[in-house]
């Protein structure tokens, strides 16, 4: 027979005083229960214990015509069962809809119940007279196992009360396993969430630490590829409204690097760069069953891609730089909503620091500019000093120069007397002085002239050294 349940266990309990002990024995024991064994054994020890029945068991379904033993209460003198793997050929596939869609069967005696003869003998080894089943279905109405009553000292009658107390317990039992179930759930994806928070706050630390624009995209490409177990993740730079380069790759060795390759993509329209700027996300996992143009498609899989993610990398002015893309090549990809996320806030990160880091670069090329501004003043201040140490020489050979001209004068005046007044010897001999001097006049002339020279360049060295240092000194840098 077919019986669904038609009270809850608490009106089971008021209806009559054979389950009077029920409530307090049943949400002590349940309430008790941690894990999914727990519960399952604790809804056959309260159906063992209020049935009166010789045995319970659950049988979890493995497969079609398998079963396993999770939990069992048993009067001692009986055998116990738990922990076997029964194959149970007989069991057909018929079966598991017929339970699946609320199949209850009560046998008073297996004998006469017109079952199979081989079902028959595996009741038989272990001792089963009477059996009721009950089915234990899954939240998503899928088939769970069965919850079997043995009766093993007699044969045994079911009461229609037994029956529905029976399927109250097995509809609680699956309703606490599917809460324990979705409380680990929970608490695992909690704690992959925070793991992942943790991490992404690192990465966001990095990638916010990095000196120059193509270290924060290397760290985005290579840390995305790193969370997401994909093949290859890029950086695609706008360079125009249907045309960008790829700036930044970190892909598995067995595919061709695609770094520095300029694509035009006629595909890609302006609307697509405002939505992206405005925020979109697309997670594609078949490009051949997305919707996509042809042209879009085929040069995705010129590159080996079949699934793609692709967040956009707006900087801190809400300019859209380029599109952070990760690619799973050998084989299609179903992109989960934390993975959507994660990816999603380290292209966020991205964005913001570029800005810092190329304001960071200029900050390095103008400290730079000025460490080279200052060497060249070093440098001119010791022209200047240099020019100084050769211009007071120059001043002192000058101040002789017109020592010894003065003197060159006196002496050929005096040579003019001795030639009026004295004898020809003495002529003579001051003819040879009077050539010498005027060598000496001669000499002194050309060093006059070499010193008139040198200190017109040093003139003009100066002047220009002096309009250099006026320029430097007067320069600033905003």
């Amino acid at each position: 027979m077919t019986i669904q349940p038609s009270s809850s266990l608490s009106a089971l309990n008021s209806n009559g005083s054979k389950f009077k002990s029920l409530p307090t024995d049943l949400f002590r024991n349940l309430a008790s229960s941690t894990t999914e064994e727990e519960i399952l054994q604790a809804a056959v020890k309260i159906v063992h214990q209020n049935l009166r029945c010789d045995r319970v068991v659950v049988y979890s379904m493995q497969s079609k015509s398998l079963c396993k033993i999770t939990a069992e209460a048993v009067t001692p003198g009986y055998s116990q069962i738990l922990g076997s793997t029964i194959k149970d050929p007989c069991f057909e596939a018929r079966y598991i809809d017929k339970y699946q869609r609320g199949r209850v069967r009560a046998i008073t005696n297996i004998r006469k119940a017109g079952m199979s003869l081989c079902y028959v003998e595996n009741l038989e080894k272990i001792d089963v007279k009477s059996n009721l089943v009950v089915p234990l279905t899954s939240a998503d109405n899928s088939l769970y196992g069965l919850l079997v009553m043995h009766q093993c000292s007699r044969t045994r009658q079911w009461e229609q009360r037994e029956v529905e107390f029976v399927l109250s317990v097995a509809s609680w039992a699956m309703k606490q396993v599917a809460q324990q179930k979705d409380s680990h759930r929970l608490q695992h994806q909690v704690a992959n969430n925070e793991q992942a928070q943790q991490l992404i706050s690192e990465i966001a630390q990095k990638i916010h630490g990095a000196a120059t624009s193509e270290e924060v995209l290397q760290i985005a490409v290579e840390k995305s590829k790193e969370i997401l177990q994909c093949d290859r993740v890029i950086v695609y730079g706008l360079q125009s409204d249907s045309m960008g380069e790829i700036v930044a790759e970190a892909t598995l060795p067995a595919l061709a690097s695609i770094l520095a390759n300029v694509i035009k993509d006629p595909c890609f329209e302006y609307r697509y760069i405002d939505r992206y700027q405005k925020g979109r996300v697309r997670a594609i996992s078949n490009i051949y069953e997305a919707g996509m143009t042809s042209c879009y498609v085929d040069n995705l899989a010129k590159i080996g891609v079949k699934a793609n993610l692709v967040a956009p990398i707006n900087l801190d002015n809400g300019k859209i730089y380029g599109l952070l893309v990760a690619h799973h090549c050998f084989d299609f990809k179903d992109w989960q909503k934390y993975e959507i996320e994660h990816f999603k806030q380290i292209a966020f990160h991205t964005g913001l620091s570029l800005a810092k880091a190329k304001l960071k670069e200029q900050s390095v090329l103008v400290e730079h500019g000025l460490t080279e501004l200052n060497n060249i003043r070093d440098n001119i201040d010791l022209a200047q000093a240099k020019i100084q140490q050769i211009e007071n020489p120059i001043q002192n050979t000058g101040k002789i120069l017109i020592e010894a001209n003065n003197l060159n004068k006196l002496l050929e005046r005096e040579i003019n007397v001795i030639n009026q007044n004295g004898s020809e010897q003495t002529k003579k001999n001051t003819k040879l002085i009077h050539i010498i001097i005027r060598k000496l006049a001669v000499v002194s002339s050309k060093m006059q002239e070499s010193l008139l020279r040198m200190s017109n360049n040093k003139d003009e060295a100066t002047a220009i050294l002096e309009k250099a240092t006026a320029n430097l000194r007067g320069n600033r840098f905003e």
